[in-house]
């Protein structure tokens, strides 16, 4: 009895899984063609976003060492910020930049290694990565979102009170 209920359990699940290998996807010579190519465009993007990251990495640490002589200049003594904050947010700008582009990167070269070797786990990783800068761009988005949403009831208010303050006129 036991085992007649084993082997429908076996049959079922390799009907199941037939089923899923007759419905499943497959990349298809133009799909292929297609996912190169972005891959191509996408390694592009990727490494010209490293550079223009290390450009602003080098804008941001050169901010950092000319800042102490440039305030010997009478034209800089007048800058309301210190000049450093410029180049610390360039770096912050790039560390946060770098994930996107890393993501970019290891999508194109994995999705063009699977496509070319034949190799799923590869080409798997690839998608992964694909995944990651959608998921990493939208969590920016909604961070940007959410910092504009309280951002405009902010200068509103400011303006509103600083008309109050002059007595009606705000330049």
């Amino acid at each position: 009895m036991e085992t007649e209920i084993n082997s429908t359990k076996i049959a079922e699940k390799a009907t199941e899984q037939t089923d899923k290998n007759e419905n499943s996807l497959r990349i298809t010579p133009t799909s292929k063609d297609n996912l190169i190519s972005t891959s191509h465009w996408a390694n592009f993007i990727a490494i010209v976003g490293f550079v223009m990251l290390g450009i602003m990495v080098v804008i941001s640490i050169s901010t950092f060492i000319l800042t102490p002589m440039m305030g010997e200049f009478q034209d800089f003594q007048s800058i309301p910020f210190p000049l450093y904050l410029v180049g610390l947010i360039y770096l912050i700008y790039a560390v946060i930049g770098f994930f996107p582009y890393y993501f970019l990167y290891t999508f194109a070269k994995k999705v063009r290694k699977g496509l070319e070797t034949g190799d799923q786990s590869i080409f798997d990783t690839g998608l992964l990565n694909l995944r990651r800068l959608a998921l990493f761009v939208g969590v920016l988005m909604i961070i940007a979102l959410s910092m504009l949403l309280l951002i405009v009831p902010i200068v509103i208010f400011t303006f509103g009170m600083l008309q109050s303050i002059s007595g009606g006129t705000v330049i």
